[in-house]
């Protein structure tokens, strides 16, 4: 299965207002466009729109960036309850993009000679099946046959009964650990958080600190990435849009805001907002904070599984198309972001609703159908799962 239908809670096993141009983009989330013609935003506006009045989603965030210009809208409702009105600087869950920064620090770490791609995962984490045989590189790229832990009924079920529940990382573990290996190390590739989680686990290991510490030093601070966060607990470290989730058994709609991310862990348990993943998707899609080397080591990816010429899934990324980043999914939140080395741009979108349109991720669906607007000769030609 994609990532793409994964991310970090798998919906098929259970991640604003309207505004003129003329304010301030902080207030009110609009900024003029240079490298996009009006017509273009235009149309792109009115989409988002007719997306939130289709009843799919309470509110949309949207940062697009070219080389010569941005825009960005913040449309819709941050809190449905208050009806309390989008903007462009609130923070939000983002789901499996916590994935580009965890696997970000595994290549850091390479090029600080403390580790390599290719030590096996026992080396520094005991009790994983087949541990002598994975790799953090299969780790990273989805190809360790980890099962995926969300899968597990028992897991579900436990999480359900109550989701302010804190998990520690071994419990996540041991839920993939229970269903067995999926297939040989190498032989296939399949997404699964259980990879990620392991991966921060390395981390602390090498580094003899928590991952939030090693996050803030190594990638946060020095790149001014001031409004993400790997949260201690379920709380927002300042104002923030709230999330309705789909996913809870036998209801239409939940307010999950507070629900605990530690279920997630370094696999998507982090917080940002939309300018800072704008940010991260160029840092990231360019190799800026590693050697080309490992930028081309990272790109890598192997014809298994799912993977094709339009989609395939490198070392904690996707690419798609010629578009290079991930989405992101935790229960009540979409998120996406990717970058275009061909056109030096970027896209990064957030909405507070998992519901599905159409039987389909939400982001997925607005993201190819918006790119096509923005971008008509190179969209997002992201996959129809169902």
């Amino acid at each position: 299965m994609k990532a793409l239908a994964a991310a970090v809670f798998l919906s098929m096993a259970f991640s604003g207002s309207d505004t003129s141009g003329k304010a301030d983009a902080t207030a009110t989330g609009a900024t003029s466009a240079v490298g996009l013609s009006s017509a273009t935003k235009d149309a792109a506006k009115q989409y988002l729109e007719k997306f939130i009045a289709d009843n799919n989603i309470p509110g949309v965030l949207i940062q697009v960036t070219t080389p010569a210009g941005s825009w960005s809208e913040a449309l819709g409702k941050a809190n449905s309850s208050q009806s309390t009105r989008m903007s462009m600087d609130l923070q939000h869950r983002i789901g499996s993009v916590t994935k580009t920064f965890t696997t970000t620090l595994i290549l850091l770490l390479a090029q600080e000679g403390k580790l390599s791609l290719d030590d096996p995962v026992s080396k520094f984490v005991a009790g994983v099946p087949n541990g002598d045989k994975i790799t953090l590189r299969m780790l990273g790229n989805m190809t360790s046959g980890l099962r995926e832990y969300l899968a597990n009924t028992e897991f579900r079920n436990t999480f359900f009964k109550d989701p302010s529940r804190t998990w520690k990382p071994q419990e996540l573990l041991d839920a993939s650990y229970k269903q067995g290996p999926q297939f040989a190390p190498g032989t296939n590739s399949d997404y699964s958080n259980a990879n990620t989680v392991l991966l921060g686990l390395v981390i602390e290991k090498v580094e003899g600190r928590p991952f939030a510490e090693v996050l803030k030093e190594k990638i946060l601070v020095p790149q001014g990435l001031n409004h993400t966060f790997f949260p201690p607990n379920e709380k927002f470290p300042g104002p923030h849009i709230e999330g309705y989730t789909s996913l809870y058994p036998g209801k239409e709609s939940v307010d999950s805001t507070s629900w605990s991310p530690s279920q997630a862990y370094t696999a998507g348990a982090m917080i940002s907002t939309v300018a800072d993943l704008t940010k991260w998707a160029r840092l990231v899609g360019t190799g800026a904070l590693i050697s080309p080397e490992l930028q081309a080591e990272r790109l890598k990816w192997d014809r298994l599984g799912d993977n094709d010429d339009n989609w395939h899934y490198t070392f904690g990324l996707e690419e798609n198309s010629g578009w290079i980043g991930h989405n992101g999914q935790i229960p009540g939140y979409f998120t996406f972001e990717v970058y275009n080395p061909k056109l030096d741009a970027t896209i990064a979108i957030a909405m507070n609703s998992d519901k599905k349109v159409n039987g389909e991720q939400g982001i997925n669906v607005l993201l190819r159908d918006i790119s096509k607007i923005l971008f008509p000769n190179n969209p997002v030609n992201v996959p129809v799962i169902k």
